[in-house]
């Protein structure tokens, strides 16, 4: 009896224990850390839970959108290989003697009378037909033009045309099934924008890179005029987008393009001390790239239109001249003859605020705005003129020569140091240019470093021809015009530097 009562016990206690082990199991008692994923299908969760899936699902579409972009993109770049052959003339007669000295004996050797040299660039096929954009320095010069697609097709290439003052340029070649890129608007890209830049930097072909988009409208003086004169200044036209995607050489002419796989820019160039990338990039706007490319493709050269004046951005002197609130617009310095700005009535001293709806602060807006625009196109200008805002339509003309007329930016003006001298025969005779062949006006015959003058840009040799609107025909009349003013004011000088005009801003100092 003992025995059957024990044996129930122990069966009841295993009931018990599986019953009990039973409930362990169907309970919720969620064990499982709270920062792993609960089933493989779940994202790894870090941090704050209501933030964090999110954000990574951010960054793994931004990645996506990367992804896709490449491949869209990729197939239309391509690597430009040039080859220019340099004359060399052939000179043994430093070294002859040399090698004589050393083995005892002479040697009869031939130098090379040529050699090649090759560059290796970047380009995007822009049409079916087979035209690619790229930079002029890529092809400057080239005897042989190669082009290599992202599908290992190679090409010979042949040029359509170059424009040194955008660094824009265009080659053709002949082939079927080319893929070609979708161009989009540079004036919609925003500071902070996501961009790709995509290249063959370093003999690295199809090369991708990303960065952000770190400023717009730069000008950072690399692109030279060879016509350019000390009266005429550059025509060279910059406004660069600036980014960090990093570029490094043989980017040049490749595309940078937006989250929307379209092309924004053209890659070309690089601020580095070293010649490598150091942390910024440019690119010329894909609008005035593709009004460059037109033209070399439809014309064989560019039709540029032409406002006919010189000006300088404002700066806080200048503002403080004209009672503006803050530097904003752009002066006009110097209104051309019979230019199509003189024929509209703009006038030397007008602030231009707007071309169209655009509001305007520094010089190579106005170039570039009117560089994107064609001959006989109409424009409205939105101006300063004696406190008043104006609005002048002007038509605009075309200049023969196919460059912008001169609209370089001219050095900030702010302090008074100078000595000037009636112009006597002795002097004109010394000067030996018959501009200075004249009545009016004095001439500066010396500036010290660092004083007003010289910090408003006059130089030696200028004359000086009014001050506000007082001319001035001698020393006396200068001085007279001077004294007319009182510490702290701004006075306008009007210089003539050959035959070239231009206004100087000069505060009297005490």
């Amino acid at each position: 009896m003992e025995n059957k009562q024990k044996r129930n016990f122990i069966i009841a206690g295993f009931i018990i224990i599986g019953f009990l082990i039973g409930v362990f199991f169907t309970m919720d008692l969620n064990l499982i850390p709270n920062h792993y994923a609960s089933s493989p299908n779940e994202a790894v969760v870090l941090g704050n839970q209501s933030q964090a899936p999110e954000t990574i699902l951010q960054l793994q579409n931004t990645a996506k959108a990367f992804t896709a972009v490449s491949k869209d993109v990729l197939p239309t770049v391509v690597s430009i290989a040039t080859t220019k052959i340099v004359k060399r003339s052939s000179n043994n007669r430093g070294l002859a003697p040399l090698l004589k000295e050393f083995f005892g004996r002479e040697f009869q050797f031939r130098m090379p009378e040529e050699r090649r040299l090759q560059g290796l660039g970047s380009g995007v096929i822009v049409s079916k037909e087979g035209h690619i954009i790229t930079n002029h320095h890529v092809i400057q010069n080239a005897d042989d033009i190669k082009v290599t697609l992202n599908d290992n097709r190679e090409f010979d290439a042949t040029l359509v045309g170059t424009d040194p003052l955008t660094e824009i340029a265009v080659v053709k070649v002949d082939g079927d099934n080319l893929p070609v890129a979708r161009l989009g608007d540079s004036e919609n890209l925003e500071i902070g924008e996501w961009v790709l830049a995509f290249g063959n930097p370093l003999y690295l072909t199809s090369t991708v890179t990303a960065g952000i988009v770190s400023a717009k409208g730069r000008s950072i003086g690399i692109i030279r005029d060879q016509n350019a004169t000390e009266e005429g200044g550059s025509y060279a036209i910059e406004n660069f987008i600036q980014t960090d995607a990093a570029i490094n050489p043989g980017n040049s002419g490749g595309a940078l393009t937006n989250l929307n796989a379209e092309v924004i820019g053209i890659n070309t160039a690089i601020a580095s001390q070293t010649g490598g990338y150091q942390g910024y990039g440019f690119a010329v706007p894909i609008n005035l790239a593709r009004k460059i490319m037109n033209d070399l493709i439809n014309q064989g050269y560019v039709s540029r239109a032409w406002l006919g004046i010189s000006m300088r951005a404002v700066t806080e002197t200048i503002a403080e001249r004209f009672d503006l609130d803050r530097p904003k617009g752009v002066l006009i310095n110097q209104v051309m003859e019979d230019s199509p700005a003189e024929n509209a009535g703009l006038k030397s001293l007008d602030i231009i605020l707007k071309i169209d709806d655009k509001k305007i602060d520094q010089t190579n807006e106005v170039q570039n705005t009117i560089a994107l625009k064609n001959p006989g196109d109409t424009v409205t200008l939105t101006i300063l003129r004696d406190g008043e805002q104006k609005e002048i339509r002007v038509k605009l003309g075309q200049r023969d020569t196919g460059k912008e007329e001169n609209e370089d930016e001219e050095e900030s003006y702010s302090e008074l140091g100078l000595s000037v001298e009636n112009l006597s025969p002795q002097i004109s005779s010394q000067l030996n240019h018959d501009f200075y062949n004249r009545n009016e006006g004095v001439i500066v015959t010396n500036v010290e470093r660092y004083s007003v003058a010289y910090d408003a840009g006059i130089r030696p040799g200028d004359f000086i021809t009014r001050i506000e609107d007082i001319d001035i025909s001698s020393v006396s009349d200068y001085e007279d015009a001077v004294d007319k003013f009182k510490q702290g004011d701004v006075l306008i000088f009007t210089v003539q530097r050959r035959n070239t005009e231009f206004h100087a801003f000069l505060k009297l100092q005490g």
